[in-house]
């Protein structure tokens, strides 16, 4: 299987979660941390494209995607999770406050690779490089919607 052909399905799958976060209804951190979710999924999504080969390659773009999921990783990320918040539409997991090194862990595994993305696009890597880290980052969303979304 061709690496554009995984990170396209990565990306895809990550992209649709989006429509899936956008449940009406949402209010306080609940919303706010799904409008975050939503910015993330739609800038994964912008990459995708580009990498698949569906929108053209645009290292500038690439970069402000990664600057805009960086900024809602990490401790940005953590902030929208304080513990007990599940009121409905939210599918995180209580589990998320039980392993919550593990869940913290993947925020800054997200916001690292986000940046790192970033760099390789400023710095004119060939596409292949920013694939790759496209690759580890969008392989974050997934570990950590695998581990601490509810799937309903």
């Amino acid at each position: 299987m061709k690496l554009s052909h995984v990170l396209w399905t990565i990306a895809a799958g990550i992209a649709g979660l989006g429509a899936a976060w956008a449940h009406g209804g949402a209010t306080g951190i609940v919303k706010e941390r799904m409008d975050a979710m939503t910015e993330i999924s739609r800038n994964v999504k912008l990459v995708g494209q580009m990498l698949k080969g569906n929108a053209a390659y645009d290292g500038v773009e690439i970069a402000r995607a990664g600057q805009a999921i960086a900024t809602h990783a990490g401790d940005a990320m953590i902030k929208l999770f304080p513990e007990g918040s599940l009121k409905a539409p939210s599918e995180a997991s209580p589990s998320i406050w039980n392993e919550w090194t593990q869940f913290s862990g993947y925020a800054d595994s997200l916001q690292t690779s986000a940046q790192s993305l970033k760099g390789l696009a400023e710095q004119g890597a060939d596409q292949k490089a920013v694939a790759a880290a496209f690759g580890k980052m969008a392989g974050t969303c997934k570990a950590c919607h695998e581990a601490f979304r509810i799937k309903k």
